[in-house]
């Protein structure tokens, strides 16, 4: 990435992350951005999302803090009921640690 720096926030994280839906992105992406404070809160943050064309999966790039207030945050109850009514198949959830 131009002007980017390896020292660039050392201590955060970058996950690649994958979840399938069931009703379709629109209804997705409103849940996403609903909960940014939240995850802002707990120091994650989405640089990109996106779904394949059929909107049966989402696609997202997150920088995180901290890997234990994400994991945290992800096991929330509250947050998963809220995630599976808007049509997210928790289960399929899917994150993995980048290294740059």
């Amino acid at each position: 990435m131009k002007g980017y720096s390896r020292s660039w926030k050392k201590h955060n994280r970058i996950m690649y992350g994958t979840v399938e839906i069931t009703k379709g992105w629109d209804t997705w992406y409103k849940l996403s951005e609903e909960m940014k404070p939240e995850m802002e809160a707990v120091g994650m943050k989405f640089l990109f999302k996106g779904c394949e064309m059929d909107e049966k999966k989402v696609h997202v790039i997150m920088e995180v803090e901290s890997m234990e207030k994400a994991k945290e945050f992800s096991s929330n109850p509250e947050v998963n009921a809220r995630r599976v009514e808007a049509g997210v198949v928790v289960e399929s959830t899917v994150m993995v640690p980048l290294k740059d």
